[in-house]
């Protein structure tokens, strides 16, 4: 089968829309035609050189579309179905999949660090040669062929561009609050970050009932964003600690780092309270290293984790978060920032690069 996708070859060089063949499905794939994938910081990471992934890559796994062939054995989906994708497709046997975990399974994040599919292969190439997908979904292309396991169908509720958010941000930014920290009703929280994931993290914040969420980030819209999305404060980094000291003086109950860096770790952890709870919500860049005092943690009962994609099964959270968007209680309409074709992708990732408010989309 054939496909165009936008190839990523090294830091620095502009991606390349290229035809490309894709293996044809096998009984359990199914082949979709993307209409949205949002620009995701995994992404930008490697644009950036901050993961080291096997090259050539297709990038993209936020992304939603409609189903156009199914294999004899698929079940859950059919022709016609409109399906956001999860990058965390369940093995079903290992011990963390078998909690409900599947962004946890090592056969899975094997697959993500070989860029690869769960099974080794990428079903990918140019010419002979391999190409290889990113966090096992490389969805920045016209149609992609994946396992059953990675289209969630929607029921058609929501627009597919507002679809694609529900990939990935929307199940990690508010399953961050909801599943992952349990935010309490009336609880105080301090997100350190308002791109896209932080904007889902207050969010998640709001629907939990929190009475006070104050939000750092450097770049003015996406303070201006936040406040719409239900913040109660939005400031600058650098007015972080003296906005806290006068709304919350003992510190934030929760604390979120939507970045994923080791200062904004610690932005996030010094301002949250004794018994508090500071989520890593972002992805550092490989090889960063937290400095941590143990002390702090201990003589002040502090709480610090990670979560990775919402900390639950995507299957089981998709259907939770359309329920609230139908509800009117998750905003997707706002979140949604400019939008590119494909050939355009180039000045997508520039777009995502430089911060604006709402989540970057490519249309293929």
């Amino acid at each position: 089968m054939k496909t165009r996708a936008a190839i990523f070859h090294a830091v620095g060089e502009p991606f390349e829309v290229s035809e490309i063949d894709a293996a044809d499905p096998g009984p359990n794939d199914v082949v979709v035609r993307m209409a949205a994938v949002g620009i995701c910081g995994t992404d930008l990471h490697q644009v950036k050189g901050e993961f080291q992934r096997p090259t050539p890559i297709v990038l993209g796994h936020e992304g939603a579309g409609v189903v156009e062939e199914v294999g004899d054995a698929v079940t859950t989906v059919r022709v016609g179905d409109e399906v956001v994708l999860s990058w965390a497709p369940s093995c079903g046997e290992c011990a963390d999949c078998r909690a409900g975990r599947p962004a946890r399974c090592l056969v899975l994040n094997r697959a993500i660090g070989a860029a690869t599919l769960p099974d080794g292969t990428t079903g990918l190439s140019r010419n002979g040669e391999i190409v290889y997908r990113a966090t096992a979904t490389g969805c920045l292309a016209d149609r992609v062929v994946l396992p059953e396991r990675l289209a969630l169908p929607t029921g058609s509720a929501v627009p597919l561009q507002e679809a694609a958010l529900l990939g990935c941000a929307a199940l990690t930014g508010v399953g961050a609050a909801l599943f992952a920290a349990r935010v309490r009703q009336g609880a105080t929280v301090v997100v350190i970050g308002a791109g896209g994931v932080g904007q889902f993290v207050v969010q998640g914040c709001r629907i939990a009932g929190a009475e006070v969420i104050v939000v750092a980030d450097p770049i003015e819209g996406r303070r201006e964003q936040v406040l719409r999305l239900g913040a109660t404060h939005a400031v600058h980094p650098d007015e972080l600690r003296e906005t806290v000291k006068a709304v919350i003086p003992a510190g934030a109950d929760y604390a979120f780092d939507a970045v994923g860096d080791p200062e904004t770790t610690m932005l996030a952890f010094r301002n949250a309270a004794s018994g508090s709870t500071t989520m890593i919500v972002g992805l550092p860049a490989a090889g960063k290293r937290l400095d941590l005092d143990p002390i702090d943690l201990i003589r002040k009962e502090k709480w610090l984790a990670g979560t990775l994609y919402g900390s639950t099964d995507p299957a089981v959270a998709l259907p939770i978060l359309l329920e609230h968007v139908a509800a009117g209680r998750l905003e997707l309409t706002s979140m949604l920032g400019p939008v590119f074709s494909l050939d355009d992708v180039n000045d997508a990732i520039a777009a995502s690069l430089a911060g604006v408010p709402g989540r970057v989309l490519v249309a293929p």
